[in-house]
């Protein structure tokens, strides 16, 4: 009985930082930013 409880334990423990992990995840959206490319004088050729 007690290595089923210690079991339990562990998988409770990584679910509850699986779970924190994905909640702060979403919690702090990265800041978007603007990418700007130069296109490659082959892009812009017309055929």
């Amino acid at each position: 009985m007690p290595d089923t409880l210690k079991f339990l334990f562990v998988i409770g423990v990584v679910a509850g930082l699986i779970y924190g992990g994905a909640l702060a995840l979403a919690s702090f959206p990265p800041e978007q930013t603007e990418i700007s490319k130069p296109l490659p004088h082959e892009k812009l050729r017309q055929h």
